[in-house]
């Protein structure tokens, strides 16, 4: 290898080389901090973006030539209506940063504000009701054409000149309910997006119809509609990161859109490497709040995805991305049926070692909290709290990869706890399944998608049944073992495996099941199927009241067995069964 001197000397390398290293030597230039600040006076586009002469709109930001890795976007505080294409890139370890400038409350709408004069429908001298108070409290408006100018591209299935209202928004963060058949989501089989209602005869309270042909909105609600914020989705994505790389998205918070079909969310991360989605707010979007498609290495931390039309976060064929700390609240305000797809996070399809981690994923209605669905692999669902959803607090449907769903709190939804449907390669441990219709079901599905290479290992069941007359449904554990319902009792499904477990109702006997509804004492199932040879019943106290749970002991539940070398993660406290959160909130 040459010798390199630096200062008279004469050097036998290149002089490529001896510039690399002299750059290589130097300091990093100091990374240079933009503003985005429409509030100020001075505020332009055409401006250097410096803090004496910001930039107006974060949209000319997120598109700035001018930004280099380690440079910073700070947004001052404001309601800025517009979409936004991140188009720049930082590098590895050095990121481009859009943040929420220090104090500031940046609120990014994809809706427009309803200016027009609302009109009282009864009062009309014409106006005609099909019945009685048909049209009591219901107001019209007249829409003008700027609620219509999104050029981006809809649904293929919809004609480009048609216009539509999906998405009405009072005071900020009330939804209303819309009458009538959705254009975009047809009352059919596939979409599963049931029509309430007609036409305006149809109007319930606090609800609203539009009439295309005349472009007019009507509302139902308590007073006069101008003596509130309305507020109409208009754009069909709010901020969208395409093919970039290296990017901090930082405190921000995204309100309303109009979909444009499909599962269309508010913010879209696509086919992006290393991009960080920290503190921000995803309410309100008419169908999905954030996704992450065909993304490697990306994070979404810390952020709040809830009370979205459909569902609070979706993924879909990406690889090594994060999930953590979030809370998916109140998500399927707008009731897409969960044979298709809502909750608050549905990831389908081919996702492959991404991880959920530390979420609250609670009160998504009619719908599972976390879902991952279709060919996903590896994936890792680890230490979250999942409670008072509808249908499942996890649910894992064929997926042929499987992972690890561990050191979940699971309590109090209103169908199962943890569901595998059609999944195989999947560890279940250290859960806690509390106060649910049924605790942990894992069933194949019809079709080839069997159920294999399941193990069930060092959880804690606790009162998962509903209560009936003269009977219980649901029951603690569901394991298919591929035998008839009620004998003989000689499984095929050698690959799947429970043990560890405590049982630990105080009510009633804990019953498993090898197949839908046949009911077995955890004696009958030992001696049936020679599983959860070291799984015991026991009295464990606990309350699930109102939104909260606690384990008010642990005693006796020091009896978890040894998990298997390179499964790919640890217990804290590997001798206690159950979850390590004891308690929430």
């Amino acid at each position: 290898m040459p010798i390199i001197q630096i200062g008279r000397a004469k050097t036998t390398a290149p002089r490529s080389i001896l510039i690399a290293v002299l750059f290589a030597l130097a300091p990093p230039l100091s990374a240079t901090k933009f503003h985005v600040d429409q509030r100020s006076g001075n505020a332009s586009d055409a401006n250097p973006g410096i803090e004496p002469a910001p930039w107006k709109t974060i949209a000319r930001a997120a598109g700035a030539k001018e930004l280099r890795p380690d440079d910073g976007v700070y947004i001052h505080s404001g309601v800025y209506r517009e979409s936004i294409d991140i188009l720049v890139s930082g590098t590895e370890g050095h990121p481009v940063t859009f943040t929420a400038a220090p104090n500031a409350r940046v609120v990014i709408k994809g809706s427009e504000v309803v200016r027009g004069k609302w009109t009282r429908l009864s009062e009309l001298p014409d106006t005609k009701e099909p019945f009685p108070g048909a049209y009591a409290r219901v107001w019209k408006v007249q829409l003008g054409d700027e609620f219509f100018t999104d050029v981006r591209p809809v649904a293929v299935f919809m004609d480009k000149s048609r216009r539509w209202v999906s998405q009405v928004v009072i005071n900020d963060n009330t939804a209303l309910q819309r009458i009538g058949e959705d254009p975009l989501y047809p009352n059919q089989p596939y979409f599963r997006l049931a029509t309430v209602g007609r036409g305006l005869p149809d109007m319930i309270q606090d609800s609203f119809f539009f009439d295309p042909a005349s472009q007019t909105l009507y509302l139902k609600i308590l007073g006069d509609p101008s003596w509130y914020n309305v507020e109409v989705g208009v754009r069909g994505y709010v901020l969208w990161a395409r093919g970039v790389h290296d990017v901090v998205v930082r405190g921000l918070e995204l309100r309303h859109n109009r979909t444009r079909g499909g599962q269309w969310p508010m913010a879209l991360v696509s086919q992006c490497q290393r991009v960080r989605v920290e503190d921000c707010k995803f309410y309100q979007g008419d169908f999905s709040g954030l996704c992450f498609g065909s993304c490697t290495n990306c994070t979404v931390r810390n952020c709040e995805l809830s009370y979205n039309g459909d569902s609070g976060f979706n993924m879909g064929e990406s690889t090594d991305c994060l999930v953590e700390g979030c809370t998916l609240l109140f998500n399927n305000y707008r009731r897409f049926s969960y044979g298709w797809h809502a909750g608050g996070m549905k990831c389908i399809p081919s996702n492959r070692r991404c991880t959920v981690r530390g979420c609250e994923v609670a009160y998504n209605i009619a719908s599972p909290g976390i879902w991952f669905d279709s060919g996903n692999v590896d994936i890792r669902i680890l230490g979250n709290v999942c409670h008072h959803n509808g249908t499942a607090g996890i649910c894992s449907e064929i997926n042929e990869g499987g992972g690890i769903i561990a050191d979940n709190l699971v309590y109090a939804n209103q169908g199962r706890g943890i569901y595998l449907s059609g999944s195989q390669n999947t560890w279940i441990v250290h859960n806690t399944v509390a106060g649910n219709v049924s605790g942990i079901v894992c069933m194949p599905r019809e079709g080839d998608w069997t159920l294999e290479d399941v193990t069930v290992l060092n959880n804690l069941f606790l009162q998962n049944t509903t209560v009936a007359e003269n009977q219980n449904r649901g029951s603690e554990l569901t394991l298919h073992m591929g035998c008839a319902e009620h004998g003989p009792y000689t499984r095929t499904n050698l690959s799947v495996h429970s043990d560890y477990n405590v049982y630990g109702n105080r009510t009633g006997t804990p019953t498993l099941r090898h197949s839908w509804n046949p009911d077995n004492t955890l004696e009958q199932w030992q001696k049936r199927f020679g599983e959860d040879t070291h799984s015991r019943l026991l009295p464990v106290p606990f309350e699930v009241r109102g939104m909260w749970f606690k384990l008010t002991s642990r005693s006796g539940l020091d009896c978890a067995g040894p998990l298997p070398a390179g499964l790919g993660w640890k217990p804290t406290a590997p001798q206690w069964v159950g979850s390590s959160i004891l308690n929430w909130p």
